[in-house]
Formats: structure tokens, sequence, C-alpha cells
């Protein structure tokens, strides 16, 4: 039932020390299965208190599965269900009756929402934990503290996380109040820019010192991750794909309207050849007209 999810998993690795305890609790429990139970009630009370107040509530589940002859761990955070089973029964007289029976623990029916996934294991060549994390609450992009602050693990593949940590920090950049609005708007374009670009890799101190007016460098610096600015890495915009690209339109009275893929897609703003309409906003802009 499981499967259809994991071929979207990304992989994961216990590397670094988060301070987690779920590592050492899924190798308790792939070594000695008689510690599920223990170990599942520490992992579900870690998540409670891992996860933050506007979490969705949900049923945690801890199981134990085998593939290719490798015992593995299942951590599932899963909605609760509730339904009703119908059962038809036939007497001697053949008189048929039906038996209904109220459901209240129901967790992995065709409908249900199945939020997040982990599926550890060892690995037979490094002894190391691995496995696969699967976040389907969050489209391409996932929890942070699913997979560091819960699980302990981190990325396989570091390069969407080292894109996406380069262009959060640009957009809290982008927000300081000691930018100018001509500023704002100039190293925005640049970020689209690097991100559309062909070119496969991101180098983060060579887009400050070619794009980043001197006297804002050390204010860009300081947000950025010391990994991201230190090293040059492959681009890869999964996680940000909603942030870039879309509409970017220059009126004849020389007002810019831009808008993202994601908000175009999601109807939240819609064009015509006459006008664009942002559904949040009762108004709309006459691109025949001047600004408002």
């Amino acid at each position: 039932m499981l499967q259809p999810s994991f071929a979207k998993g990304r992989e994961i690795v216990y590397g670094t020390d988060f301070g987690s305890p779920i590592p050492d609790l899924a190798r308790s429990v792939l070594q000695d299965p008689s510690q599920l139970q223990l170990a599942s009630q520490r992992m579900a009370a870690h998540l409670h208190a891992a996860q933050g107040g506007s979490a969705s509530a949900g049923v945690f589940l801890c199981s134990l599965a085998r593939a290719d002859s490798i015992d593995r761990l299942i951590i599932m955070k899963a909605e609760h269900q509730e339904g009703v089973r119908l059962r038809q029964t036939v007497d001697d007289d053949g008189v048929i009756s039906f038996e209904v029976e109220h459901l209240d623990e129901l967790i992995l029916g065709r409908a249900a929402q199945v939020y997040k996934i982990a599926l550890l294991w060892i690995s037979p060549t490094s002894d190391r934990l691995t496995g696969l994390m699967v976040d389907r609450q969050n489209g391409q992009g996932y929890a942070d503290y699913f997979l560091d602050r819960y699980l302990g693990f981190e990325l396989v593949h570091q390069a969407e996380k080292l894109t996406e940590d380069f262009v959060k920090s640009m957009g809290r950049f982008l927000k300081s109040s000691s930018l100018s609005d001509e500023k704002k708007l100039r190293y925005g374009g640049a970020i689209a820019a690097v991100l559309e670009s062909p070119t496969p890799s991101l180098n983060a101190s060579n887009f400050v010192r070619d794009f980043i007016d001197r006297e804002d460098r050390d204010e860009l610096i300081a947000l950025l991750p010391q990994q991201v600015l230190a090293n040059e890495f492959r681009k890869d915009t999964t996680l940000v794909s909603s942030a870039i690209g879309g509409l970017r339109v220059r009126t004849q009275h020389g007002v810019i309207i831009q808008a993202s893929t994601g908000a175009i897609d999601s109807g939240l703003v819609e064009v015509s050849d006459t006008s664009i309409v942002i559904n949040d906003n009762p108004e709309s802009y006459d691109l025949s007209k001047g600004p408002r």
C-alpha cells in the first residue's frame, strides 16, 4: 500500500548528529525486533515534541517490514479516519440481515491522507543507517523538522537543499529595510536570472561579488549558511520551482507586474489579453491604462 509513495522518496542517511533519538531507536529495533513496542512509544513522543503547534493532527505508526532480504523500519504519520463496516448474514430460514460496525481506528483507507513516511534500514555494505523519506503534505518540498529535528537524518543529495537555503536567504535579504526599492528589484532580478539560467552550478560567493553592491554584501553574507557560502554546488530548483519563472509584464506606462509560477498555477493570478486579475483582490489591472 505504501510502495507508490516511495517512488518519489528522498534518499536520506544518518551522518550528522542532530540530537534526535530516532537513529539509535531505529537501529535497536532493526537488530532486535522485540524492542519495537517500547521504542515506538519513544518515537511517537519525540514526534509530538518535534513538530510545531500548527502541524496537522494524525496517527503515528511504527512497523517492521522486509524487502530484498533486508529488515526495514517504517515510521509513518497518517490521517485518522473513521468508517463503517457492513456485513451481510443469512440465517437458517433464509432471512437476510445486516450487521453494521463502527470503525474508529482506520489510518490507511483509500481516501486517507498519509502525511509523512520514513523507511529506514541498515546498509549491508556500510553498516550505516540509510533510508527513504516521503513528505506528502508539502508537494515538492518537505518539513525541515521531520528530516533533521525528528528523524535526525540528512539528504544524500544536498543540491536541492543548498539551492533552497540560498533562495530563502536571498528572500530574507530582500525584505531588509536598509535596501531601496530599486535595489530590491535589481537584486531580485539577478537571483531569478541565475536560477533560470542554463548554468548547472551555483556559486554564492560569486553571486555576491557579481550582483550585490559592496555596501550591502556583509548583510547578505551574514544571512547565508556557511555550507552554501563555502561551496559551489549543483543547482537544483526542485524545492523552489514555484518561486521562479512565471509572469513578468512591463506595461506601456512603465509599470512592472510580476507573478510566480505558483501564483498562476493556483489561480491566484489570471492573465488575459487586456487585463491581469488578482483573485484575492476585487480590482484588476487594465493593461491599456496607466497605474491607479
